[in-house]
């Protein structure tokens, strides 16, 4: 079939993807099953019993005659509809008055019975020269420039005014899903043969039919509606499918029980006449469809319901038959809403590439549940309601945009990808690179706040290593420790923020999340000093090469947990990720007051507590209660003294020492607290006769102050705050 121009090709009932449409219109009818009949349907059969009975086609037309008669006097059927194309072309190979008294013969029944409607076709390739030898659809162009004849019409011998009924059996090319519903041809309407059954089973005739542009209305004597029949594109109309094929509805005879039960009737036995007059009881206010079934005749297509193999098409006029006198129409959704239908689901399968990373689970989600809600309602109103709305396009449209959005989401993480690894690649670890990548959690322009480990550390005495190095071994060996402190700290999850000289500025669980982070902040300090002495033995062993104080290079680390604000910061034309707030100021005179303690690793009461809520691997030991300089508020602080499976006998008597002497100090107790402290520091792994560079430790310090505050006795009230005058 030819379609007319414009975008009811792709969006209408016979769009581009309409063949596999039609597959999903068989699913959806199919799942709601056969449906109730409006009225008695009898399909009379010219089957291979009959063709094996009588011979083969075409028949001689009294047959015809032989089986329309007893039909109508002893069966009291309401109407038949003939399935034949009674034309010239379709006279049998008899003998000339043979034929013509045949002809007579059902012309007669036609004429007698009225309510007989006969075929006619514009299909028959044998029309006569010059005539339009295919279907005048309304919506080609072609037959406004042409005259359009009548359709192929019955030829019988004219033998009184009226000869019953004519009746278009034309479909839409093989299509049988689709009906003219009228033709226009000579002035004057010719209509389907399953209408025309219609307004003879109402007790109508033509002048009740009114043709509109989109509908055939049917009236009633008194002006009233009797039936509103949408057309397609002005002319089609949609069978809406009653039964299969000899389904649980149908009702079935051969052409040749109907004549043999005819001629009981007429000649039989009573006993033979007792059963004819059973057999015709079953016709009883029936409309009768007499049409080819046999498959020799080529008369059959695949149809709804009736499964893969082809059925003959005399059903198609009787589904739709049933679907007029029912009402029961096949309503298809607008083109504006089959638009809308495609758009608007293409739209939701695809917005998890546009909506925030956050959601765009949950915008899958509810895509995938919006294709499945649709598909579910597609089948559901079509039962319900014998409404139509498109299924390919939309779930195609739902299927290439979602294809679509995967492949913009997968661009779109691999710029993020990249964006994110020229950023942080250099200052994190690649573990935790990809991990920032997959979170989907990019840092955010300005500043918000977190919970974070600041990390300072600063190597001892650096001013002398500048003095006393060229610039070309000091790089040299800054770039040797910087590296492999960097090394350590990325792989326990650090943020490196900057370098400052040789100072390391690091952040622990920014720009991304990681569990734990006190912990391995804590740890690493560990790792970083254990690294550090590696390096001195590494350089004590090259000689001439290093001075010997770079054989003995320290450094302090100093760690705080708690709020701050991190994010990009700078100027709109350069910027870095970096934290701010009181936090990292304390981290920071947590590196700095190392010094003062005699330690080398310094972190607050808020590290210590985190840490230890992670793991035990750290060893911690209390120094002082203390408030530093910029500070209104004490801070408890602690030595991570060292790891675990590094704490020694000799180590953990100490720690046990000074604890002791801590509480004496605490309780203002002096002598007692000296006495502690003098036994601790004889034992400190740092002690200076140990380590030169470490001029004191924590239990010299307590050890000196005891002694001051013995001399000098604090306020009564005292609460064991120290309060720092250096930074």
């Amino acid at each position: 079939m030819r379609l007319p121009g414009g975008y009811e090709r792709f969006l209408g009932p016979d769009g581009a993807v309409a063949f596999l449409e039609t597959k999903t219109l068989d699913w959806r009818i199919q799942a709601r099953g056969e449906l109730p009949s409006p009225l008695k349907l009898w399909y009379v059969d010219v089957d291979s019993l009959a063709i094996g009975t009588l011979g083969n086609f075409p028949w001689n037309r009294e047959y015809f005659a032989m089986a329309l008669n007893p039909l109508f006097e002893h069966g009291g059927i309401k109407a038949a509809g003939m399935d034949f194309v009674f034309s010239m072309a379709g006279i049998p190979a008899l003998g000339r008055e043979e034929a013509e008294r045949g002809s007579k013969v059902l012309g007669k029944a036609v004429h007698t019975h009225k309510n007989i409607v006969v075929a006619a076709t514009y299909g028959s390739q044998n029309r006569p020269l010059g005539d339009v030898s295919s279907f005048p659809f309304a919506f080609e162009r072609r037959y406004g420039t042409k005259p359009i004849g009548p359709p192929e019409l019955p030829s019988f011998p004219v033998v009184g005014p009226t000869w019953g009924h004519i009746g278009l059996i034309d479909t839409v090319g093989e299509d049988v899903r689709w009906l003219p519903f009228f033709a226009k041809a000579d002035n004057h309407t010719y209509y389907p043969l399953s209408l025309k059954l219609a307004l003879i089973y109402w007790g109508l005739d033509e002048s009740a039919v009114e043709v509109g542009k989109n509908r055939i209305a049917v009236k009633n004597p008194d002006g009233s509606e009797r039936v509103s029949i949408p057309l397609q594109m002005g002319q089609l109309v949609e069978p809406n499918w009653f039964s299969s094929w000899m389904g649980k509805h149908m009702h079935n005879s051969s052409i040749v029980e109907v004549m043999a039960n005819g001629q009981a009737m007429e000649e039989g036995t009573e006993e033979q006449k007792a059963a004819a007059t059973e057999f015709f009881k079953n016709f009883k206010d029936a409309v009768v469809l007499i049409g080819p079934v046999d498959p020799l005749l080529k008369d059959s297509s695949v149809m709804p319901l009736s499964g893969p193999q082809p059925v003959p098409r005399v059903s198609v006029h009787g589904n739709l038959l049933q679907t007029i006198l029912s009402g029961r129409f096949v309503h298809r959704s607008p083109v504006w809403m089959n638009t809308l239908f495609i758009f608007g689901l293409g739209f939701l399968a695809a917005s998890f590439c546009f909506v925030p990373q956050k959601f765009s689970t949950l915008a899958k989600v509810v895509g995938a549940s919006a294709v499945t809600v649709y598909a579910g309602a597609a089948f559901w109103v079509f039962i319900q309601y014998d409404f139509v709305v498109p299924m390919v396009a939309p779930l195609g449209a739902a299927l290439t945009c979602t294809f679509a959005g995967s492949m913009i989401q997968l661009a779109r993480e691999g710029q993020q990808k990249k964006r994110i690894t020229g950023m942080f690649g250099t200052y994190l670890s690649p573990a935790l690179v990809e991990k920032m990548v997959e979170s989907g959690e990019e840092p955010q322009l300005g500043g918000i706040d977190a919970e974070v480990t600041a990390f300072f550390s600063d190597v001892q005495g650096f001013s002398g290593f500048s003095e006393l190095l060229t610039p070309q071994q000091l790089v040299g060996l800054m770039n040797e420790y910087l590296s492999a402190m960097t090394d350590i700290l990325m792989e326990n999850g650090c943020y490196v923020d900057k370098y400052i000289g040789d100072a390391i500025v690091g952040i622990f669980n920014a720009p991304a999340p990681l569990e734990h982070h006190a912990l391995k902040a804590c740890v690493a300090t560990q790792l970083l000093q254990k690294r550090l002495g590696e390096l001195r033995a590494k350089w004590q062993s090259e000689g001439d090469k290093w001075p010997a104080f770079v054989g003995s290079m320290q450094m302090r680390i100093g760690c705080n947990t708690g709020s701050a604000t991190v994010g990009n910061m700078g100027s709109s034309r350069r910027f870095n990720y970096t934290m701010m707030g009181d936090t990292v100021n304390l981290a920071a005179r947590c590196e700095s007051g190392a010094k003062s303690f005699g330690v080398y690793t310094m972190v607050t009461g808020e590290t210590k507590r985190a840490a230890e809520a992670g793991g035990d691997a750290c060893v911690f030991r209390f120094l002082d209660k203390i408030i530093v300089k910029g500070r209104s508020e004490p801070a408890e602080m602690y030595e991570v003294v060292c790891l675990r499976e590094d704490f020694n006998a000799e180590t953990r008597e100490c720690l046990a020492l000074h604890e002791e002497g801590v509480k004496f100090y605490l309780a203002q107790k002096w002598d007692e607290a000296i006495a502690w402290f003098e036994k601790s520091a004889a034992l400190e792994p740092n002690r200076p006769e140990r380590n030169p560079d470490s001029p004191t430790t924590p239990s010299l310090v307590m050890l000196e102050r005891c002694r001051a505050l013995k001399r000098n006795p604090p306020p009564a009230d005292w609460d064991g705050v120290y309060k720092m005058t250096t930074k």
